[in-house]
């Protein structure tokens, strides 16, 4: 059985994009901005991922962080174009059980574990093996 290694650069980590915005010119003035004129993306992040793929199925395990102590997860405001790509995360379905909740408007809010699917297009696949 091959082993995968995590090929993503140092420093890379997945998060679910929740909010892509710009802020008013109004911000700016005109002193030098400390904030970006770009466009800017709130992102919840994931927990690092392990550096091997699981073993039946060669997809990474993805988690969820733990909720901050207000309730929230860890998120950051980033720019817009330090995000590198997107991803498929499948709900992993052997630790949590089916909920008819879930929809795919809410099943990255509600499941807790996902597969890393690296498997979508072979530029996922050089990139997210």
């Amino acid at each position: 059985m091959p082993v995968s290694n995590l090929t993503l650069p140092t420093g890379t980590r997945i998060g679910c994009l929740k909010v892509i915005f710009k802020l008013p010119s109004q911000v700016y003035g005109r002193v030098t901005p400390a904030w970006t004129k770009d466009p800017l993306a709130y992102v919840e992040w994931y927990a690092p991922l392990k550096p091997t793929a699981e073993d039946y199925h060669e997809m990474y395990l993805v988690k969820k962080c733990l909720s901050n102590a207000d309730g929230l997860l860890p998120g950051q405001v980033i720019s817009l174009s330090s995000i590198r790509q997107t991803c498929q995360l499948i709900p992993n379905f052997s630790q949590t059980a089916l909920s008819m909740e879930w929809t795919s408007d809410s099943v990255l809010d509600r499941c807790d574990t996902f597969f890393l699917n690296c498997f979508t297009s072979k530029y996922a696949y050089q990139t997210l093996w």
